[in-house]
């Protein structure tokens, strides 16, 4: 059983990727054409020829699993992911993600789209999309790993979305929407909302920046993978 993943990319790390991905397949196909000639595919018939396209048949899913032939973007991934796994030491048991949080879209709440010092409003930033199927065993280790790693920082962010909320500007425009008493009594609690300090910033910031996402992990595994 494989989970799919989509990950926001940047163009030129993908065009990359795919390289590599095209080098595994000329390879597999390589190691294939080899594997059958010893085997004696192409003169063997009956029974021998069954048993002797079962070895090479065999051998290759062998390879395959232990990351030696990566023909295709989710074999060449999934092992770069287990390699990142294991680099930021997040190859251990972690308990099961909650029921109700599991797939559900977007990322962590509070999540800087900051990444490397650019924005996500760059156009050449993350403009493209990759799909990948991770084995479920993989794609459950990630997904735990990354929302455990990043808990701390989320309960952390909502209490300081709880103190400040979205800043005296959005409350402001949600006010001057609203009629009536209702208008006027969120004017009032804009202006009344305490408005966090330069530190304070500064604290949000560097929550933000410890929080993992799934994707994080894997375009890790894909500039690996391709640097």
């Amino acid at each position: 059983m494989l989970m799919p993943f989509v990950v926001a990319v940047e163009p030129d790390a993908l065009k990359r990727l795919n390289k590599v991905v095209a080098r595994g397949l000329k390879a597999e196909v390589a190691w294939l054409e080899k594997a059958r000639k010893r085997e004696g595919v192409a003169v063997l018939r009956g029974k021998a020829g069954q048993a002797a396209r079962a070895r090479v048949r065999a051998e290759f899913a062998e390879l395959r699993a232990r990351g030696k032939l990566a023909g295709t973007r989710d074999l060449v991934l999934a092992r770069e992911v287990r390699a990142e796994l294991k680099r930021r030491g997040l190859d251990r048991e972690f308990e099961p993600v909650p029921a109700g949080v599991a797939g559900s879209p977007g990322r962590p709440v509070g999540t800087s789209p900051r990444r490397a010092g650019r924005s996500w409003t760059d156009p050449t930033m993350l403009s493209a999309r990759m799909a990948v199927r991770l084995p479920a065993d993989l794609g459950e280790q990630l997904v735990r790993a990354a929302y455990w790693t990043s808990l701390p920082a989320v309960d952390a962010l909502l209490e300081w979305q709880d103190r400040y909320g979205d800043g005296i500007e959005v409350a402001f425009l949600q006010a001057m929407r609203d009629s009536g008493p209702a208008g006027a009594l969120g004017i009032l609690c804009a202006v009344l909302k305490p408005r966090p300090s330069a530190d304070d910033i500064l604290e949000r910031a560097q929550l933000q920046d410890r929080i993992v996402t799934t994707g994080d992990i894997i375009r890790s595994a894909a500039e690996r993978a391709a640097p």
